[in-house]
């Protein structure tokens, strides 16, 4: 089955990479990922850890900003009794470490001025990924004014994730696993499967292609697989919805 961990170089990760490079480099080091769900934010996280050595964790609903220091304190080998208070004396001439938040949206407006306190006082540089829930706490009413000073920081240090075109789709999904496919209606097909290009879906579709072509003895890519495929697929977000 395709793998949806497996990382693969889009636009996105490019545009990903850059940034960390940017954040790693800035006196206000912190910056943002944001997108739809399933348009590569996760996977272009996991490339800046690859790539950067960087620290990652996954905030989770409810976190505390207790927590989140606990966390990224072990992540930088701070052990022991006190060592979310260790962390925060690291003090702003320490070698700086890159951090990634992923599910940031899940992150309250405590916790989030406690990642630009790491930023700003404990060389730690952030990077925050999140989907709109986490874009529109910039803009509510009740936390605007509390997350001034972080937008101030992370200015125009900010990638958007979005679909794929078709000829990415078939670079970097399609043809990785399928190999080379030289019927364009089928690429076509398969990229309005999976909602014009959303990474996520579009792995999804094709471990359920596979599937069928092994349970079925096919040997490429058709027509009548895409047929079953996206059958599955309207199946499962009608069981979602």
């Amino acid at each position: 089955m395709a793998k949806n961990k497996e990382i693969r170089d889009t636009k996105v990760v490019r545009e990903a990479l850059a940034l960390a490079q940017l954040v790693l480099a800035e006196d206000n080091p912190i910056g943002e990922i944001t997108g739809a769900a399933g348009t590569g934010k996760t996977m272009a996280g996991r490339a800046i850890v690859d790539k950067h050595g960087a620290l990652r964790i996954a905030a989770w609903d409810g976190m505390t900003r207790h927590q989140l220091l606990r966390e990224v304190a072990l992540l930088a080998g701070i052990e022991g009794a006190g060592a979310a208070d260790k962390l925060l004396r690291r003090g702003e001439d320490a070698e700086r470490l890159l951090l990634v938040v992923d599910e940031a949206n899940k992150c309250s407006w405590r916790v989030l001025e406690t990642l630009r306190y790491l930023a700003d006082e404990c060389a730690i540089a952030v990077i925050l990924i999140g989907t709109e829930l986490y874009s529109r706490k910039f803009s509510e009413a009740r936390t605007r004014p509390l997350l001034l000073q972080l937008g101030s920081r992370i200015g125009a240090k900010r990638v958007s994730t979005r679909h794929l075109d078709r000829a990415e789709t078939y670079a970097h999904v399609i043809r990785p696993i399928f190999g080379d496919v030289a019927d364009k209606d089928v690429i076509t097909q398969f990229w309005t499967l999976c909602r014009k290009g959303n990474y996520r879906e579009a792995v999804e579709l094709a471990g359920e292609c596979q599937r069928i072509m092994a349970s079925n003895g096919i040997q490429s890519l058709t027509p009548a697989v895409l047929e079953l495929a996206g059958k599955w697929m309207a199946n499962r977000h009608a069981v979602e919805g």
